[in-house]
């Protein structure tokens, strides 16, 4: 697996050195780990068993995934996971470092993978509305939801042939954020 770009940002295969970045990625996407009351150093132990089982799991559950250190000016700033899946690209894990969230790395990488493809799944939780936002701007429409997440997709339309370029308004993916599930 040699680099790749996602628009503006460089992305590669994580190296050995990245360990320590991607460790803190994790943990930061488990708030409830660090709200255990245990020494730090146990918490970091359990994220980071608790990442290799989530690889793992990766691993099984798709045929290939790929997972990219995207970075900006060669500074990590982001991990996305990808994989086929059903006749389209599956966004499995996209996870934004709390020092490069809301400067439109996530919108970047989702926007560079909408030029390359046809369609595009992912699955977000529930509680997440930044990223339900982002993903109704950029025209993602809900499949099916649970109490805990939301399957999304994105297809290129005839309509649309701007590969989802869409203003807030103009798709009803816009909706993401008021869903709730009853």
């Amino acid at each position: 697996m040699s680099g790749r770009s996602f628009g503006r940002l460089a992305a590669r295969a994580p190296a050995a050195d990245d360990e320590a970045f991607l460790e803190a990625l994790y943990l930061d996407s488990r708030p409830d780990l660090g709200a255990l009351p245990v020494p730090r150093g146990v918490i970091e132990g359990i994220a980071r068993h608790q990442r290799a089982m989530q690889l793992d799991d990766y691993a099984r559950r798709f045929a290939a995934p790929e997972t990219w250190l995207v970075t900006e000016e060669e500074r990590p700033v982001a991990r996305i996971v990808l994989a086929e899946e059903a006749g389209a690209l599956r966004v499995v894990d996209l996870s934004v470092a709390p020092a490069a969230r809301r400067k439109g790395i996530a919108r970047c990488i989702l926007r560079a993978l909408q030029e390359e493809r046809a369609r595009v799944t992912l699955r977000v939780r529930s509680g997440n509305l930044a990223a339900r936002r982002l993903y109704g701007a950029l025209g993602f429409t809900l499949l099916h939801a649970d109490d805990a997440a939301m399957e999304l997709e994105w297809r290129l339309t005839e309509a649309h042939p701007d590969r989802g370029a869409r203003r807030p308004g103009d798709a009803p993916g816009d909706d993401l954020a008021r869903v709730t599930n009853a």
